[in-house]
């Protein structure tokens, strides 16, 4: 009779699969609850038939991937298989009656064990709601430098990369277009100098930002930005932006953080390629006030109140 068990391989936790029917999800009342906003409370399950294993996606925001490729309807898995459910990669680890080895994770050279993250600088408004371990809404990977990314062609850069960009925003020496009702991120220089990412809360509230084109929302073709760098994530009034898979890590205002809420204005940097962060002038009320250090001409306010 063979036996199933999921590998989680960013935090080294194994999940056991003896049931028909094993739902996966960020709800409380999921069989295998995954806590990340790019998890859907009720994402899918996996089935037993006949020494069998298969997933089912319930139609998740984020869909679920089986080796990358995107799980249509019910999806066979198979020994050695990657299923991809939001933030986290589980591995499918298969053992039947003739198999004379026992489950072991730690043949895949591969393999990533827990990883704990380090201490960093991190700014939130002093409004916000106290949250527990369990209830947080951060990716499952905190990856900087752990190896994810060595053989993805990342560049690796200098925390003291950063350009002169920022300076020519603040400054408002860009040519960038009034902002209208839609939050976005500038993009201030390399090849996404001047490149405006709208983000439309009405469609969803977590961006993936990074150079994977398949598997972002935010697109970024740039060396130095890894291919799952980080998360923009909408709280209502709130935003913040969160370290996904990053090799060279993300900055808010040159500050190193692995989750950092924004303000409107501030300069969000991955790898070297830098990006302003703009609220609507109407969100601006609601939304805690910015310590950015104000700009000294009059193109940044226009831009930001459409004036």
């Amino acid at each position: 009779m063979a036996s199933f068990k999921l590998h989680d391989t960013a935090s080294a936790i194994d999940y056991l699969i003896t049931a028909t029917e094993t739902s996966i999800g960020r709800s409380p009342e999921s069989d295998i609850r995954l806590l990340s906003s790019s998890v859907s409370r009720n994402h899918g399950v996996l089935k037993i038939k006949d020494d069998n294993l298969s997933f089912e996606d319930f139609g998740s925001s984020n869909g679920t991937y089986v080796n990358t490729i995107k799980v249509v309807g019910e999806t066979a898995l198979k020994n050695g298989d990657a299923l991809q459910v939001g933030d986290f990669e589980l591995k499918v680890l298969l053992e039947t009656d003739d198999d004379a080895t026992t489950f072991n994770s730690d043949d895949d050279a591969t393999q990533i064990g827990a990883y704990s993250p380090p201490e960093i600088a991190q700014t939130s408004p002093a409004a916000a709601p106290a949250t527990t371990a369990a209830e947080a809404d951060i990716p499952a990977m905190w990856s900087e430098n752990a190896g994810l990314e060595q053989a993805s062609g990342t560049i690796f850069f200098s925390e003291d990369a950063a350009s002169e960009a920022s300076k020519n925003y603040r400054d408002g020496n860009l040519n960038i277009a009034p902002i209208g009702d839609t939050p976005r991120l500038i993009g201030l220089n390399l090849s996404i100098q001047g490149v405006i990412y709208q983000l439309d809360t009405g469609v969803t509230s977590v961006w993936k930002i990074g150079r994977d084109q398949q598997h972002v929302d935010l697109w970024v073709s740039e060396s130095s930005v890894s291919g799952l760098h980080a998360q923009l994530i909408n709280e209502g009034q709130r935003w913040k932006v969160v370290n996904w898979m990053s090799t060279n890590g993300t900055f808010v205002n040159e500050l190193k953080g692995l989750s950092t809420y924004l303000k409107n204005g501030d300069i969000i940097r991955m790898g070297i390629a830098e990006f302003a962060f703009e609220l609507p002038a109407e969100s601006q009320k609601s939304a805690p006030k910015s310590t950015v250090e104000s700009p000294k001409k009059k193109g940044f306010f226009a831009r930001l109140f459409g004036k």
